[in-house]
This record gives C-alpha cells, sequence and structure tokens, in this order.
C-alpha cells in the first residue's frame, strides 16, 4: 500500500516538470489546434501521440523527424526552457474524446496529456416556407437541425425576440455515426407579420447555424360580418326546408284529388251504361208488330165503340213507362233531343198495336 502511494508521488512529480497546454481543447472539424509542451529537464526525444497513435517525434540534435502535411511544430526554446508547439492543421472528427500526450525520453514516466474534442457543424432549415394567414390563426413551424455533434442546441426566434424554451419543443437521435438529428416544434399565435428563425450551435462554433421564413398576418374580418353569415345560413336553410313540406303536401293533395276524379268518372260511365240499358229495355217492350191486312174504317156501330174502348184499354196497358226526371252528374253532355227522340220512338211503336 505504502509503495503504491509512493509510485504516485514520484509520477506526480515527474510530471510536474512536463507541461502540456491547453489540458482541454474543443474545436469543430478541419480547424487548427495548438498544444505547447514545455520543461525544463533535459530530453533526447520527444514524441506527440494522438489518440494512441504517434504523429510527430523531435530530436534534440535533428528536430522534427519526418513530414506529416496534417501536423507541423514550432521550436519556442529558450536558453532555461524546452518548450515545443504542436499544430494539428485539420482536426478530424471522432466521436470520443481524443487524448493528446507529450512524451520526453529517456526521462521515466516523463509524458503529460490533454483532451482534445472535435465537434461537427451540421445543417439546419425549417421545413415551411412562407406561410400566409389569418390573424389569430396558430401556426406550427418545425425545425431540423441533422449532422451535429454532440447534439445541437435549437433555439428559436422571432422578430429578433428569443423565445422562451418551454414555448418549443425539442428531440434528438443518434445515427450510427455518432451524430446528432434534432427536430424542432414551435406554435405560434398570428397576431402581426413577423420573420421566424431557427438557430442551431454547438460550442466550439463561433457563430449558430439559421434559417428563416417569413410570416404574413392578414387582418380577420369583423366579428360580425361572421354573425350574419352564421345567421343567413340558418335562414336560408329552414326556408330551404319549409318549401320542400309544401311542395310535398302539394303533390299529396293533387294525387288524392286525381284519384278521386277517376272514381266519379267510372261511377258515370256505369251510370251512363245502365241509362242505355234502360232505353233499350223499353224499346224492346214497346215494340209491336206490323199488321199487312190492317184498313183504316170508321167505327160506328156501338159494336164498334165497345171494340175501341177495349183497344184504348189494351193500348193503355202495354203503353211503355214513364222515364223517371233524372239528374246527371257525368261531364258528358246530354242533349235534349236524345229524350225527344226516346218519347217520339214510343209513341211510334203505340200507334203500331192494332188490335185483332
Amino acid at each position: 500500500m505504502h509503495g503504491h502511494i509512493l509510485q504516485l508521488c514520484v509520477i506526480q512529480a515527474v510530471a510536474s516538470f512536463i507541461h502540456l497546454e491547453p489540458k482541454n481543447a474543443t474545436v469543430l472539424r478541419g480547424s487548427e489546434v495548438h498544444f505547447n509542451c514545455s520543461t525544463d529537464e533535459s530530453w533526447d526525444v520527444m514524441t506527440w501521440l494522438l489518440g494512441g497513435r504517434t504523429v510527430l517525434t523531435i530530436s534534440v540534435e535533428h528536430g522534427p523527424l519526418g513530414r506529416d502535411e496534417h501536423v507541423s511544430t514550432v521550436n519556442h526554446s529558450t536558453s532555461s526552457l524546452s518548450m515545443w508547439e504542436l499544430v494539428l492543421m485539420n482536426a478530424s472528427f471522432s466521436a470520443i474524446v481524443q487524448e493528446v500526450i507529450c512524451e520526453l525520453l529517456p526521462t521515466r514516466l516523463g509524458r503529460s496529456s490533454s483532451a482534445l474534442f472535435v465537434q461537427e457543424k451540421g445543417n439546419v432549415r425549417i421545413l415551411e416556407s412562407d406561410l400566409s394567414v389569418q390573424e389569430g390563426m396558430l401556426v406550427t413551424f418545425h425545425c431540423q437541425a441533422s449532422g451535429w455533434y454532440p447534439d445541437p442546441s435549437v433555439s428559436w426566434v422571432v422578430s429578433g425576440t428569443t423565445v422562451d424554451r418551454g414555448d418549443y419543443n425539442t428531440s434528438s437521435l443518434q445515427d450510427p455515426n455518432g451524430l446528432f438529428n434534432s427536430t424542432s416544434v414551435l406554435q405560434i399565435k398570428a397576431e402581426t407579420s413577423s420573420s421566424v428563425e431557427c438557430w442551431a450551435s454547438v460550442s466550439a462554433a463561433v457563430a449558430h447555424q439559421s434559417s428563416s421564413v417569413k410570416l404574413t398576418v392578414g387582418k380577420m374580418a369583423p366579428k360580425a360580418s361572421q354573425d350574419y353569415t352564421v345567421v343567413i345560413a340558418v335562414i336560408v336553410s329552414v326556408c330551404t326546408i319549409i318549401l320542400l313540406a309544401v311542395l310535398i303536401l302539394i303533390l299529396y293533395y293533387r294525387k288524392k284529388l286525381s284519384k278521386s276524379s277517376s272514381g266519379n268518372k267510372v261511377s258515370s260511365s256505369s251510370w251512363t251504361v245502365n241509362l242505355s240499358r234502360r232505353r233499350r229495355s223499353v224499346a224492346d217492350e214497346t215494340r209491336g208488330k206490323v199488321n199487312p191486312g190492317y184498313h183504316a174504317e170508321d167505327v160506328t156501330s156501338s159494336g164498334h165503340h165497345d171494340l175501341r174502348n177495349r183497344a184504348d184499354s189494351t193500348i193503355n196497358i202495354i203503353s211503355p213507362p214513364r222515364v223517371p226526371d233524372i239528374v246527371i252528374f257525368s261531364t258528358q253532355n246530354q242533349k235534349e233531343e236524345d229524350f225527344s227522340n226516346l218519347y217520339c220512338k214510343g209513341a211510334k211503336t203505340v200507334r203500331r198495336v192494332t188490335t185483332v
């Protein structure tokens, strides 16, 4: 136990002679990164490692060994202090923290480390285009920030005023490459025409990425006009229903009257047929047979007088029945001439009757 503590103290004492600055560096992908390694101890070789991989070796006698287009170095040493600067020309992105080590040989345990955070700046856009809406409407905007590392900070600005975080919702997902895709939803009430901006940024970015659209708000018509419109619509609907009901009643009564007229016509036709049958019956009863041997003669004697009386009585017996008065309900016209002819036919028939 005491030996382990002693070893840690030795490491700290040795490390205190090597200074690597900065201890933490956060940059965007593709940016330059500068680290300074200094010591007042003697050394033969200085080795720089990035993420466990050697990127630069410096000899006290020969200076930098080898060439790497992505790495450069600058000597800032003085007579009392040895200092070399490591410049990473194009920082590569990594979803994990990269460790930068400055190691001195042959000094035992002579090394110092720093943490390098490389961030990715993606893009941002508002999915909606410029909008024109009526005053008072609720408008929803969607902002998409894709390809960021770490999770970007998304904010909204309306007409130059930052929207409170409680007024919009933001969610994020990380893809297999370690990059984040965020979606933010803002809902506002349209009151005046304004510009709507969505901002996205990470800590290493000097400026934010933004996307903007224009919101044009039109004045609403007075509420009274809307009320009148509703009243007119209701009145029109009620009147339409009433007219339909009246039309249905009219059609129903017309149909009922048509059926009644058809029944009257059938009754009139039946009565006309019965009347015609009665006429034929009267004519049949009064029809006599003509006697070709009949000759007119004067009857002067009493016997002939009795015979005439008997014939008159016989004529009265076989005279046709009198037709009762008839009230005609049919629309068909029955001329008076028909009844006169009927009467005349009956009289002629009676005159043809002879007594034997």
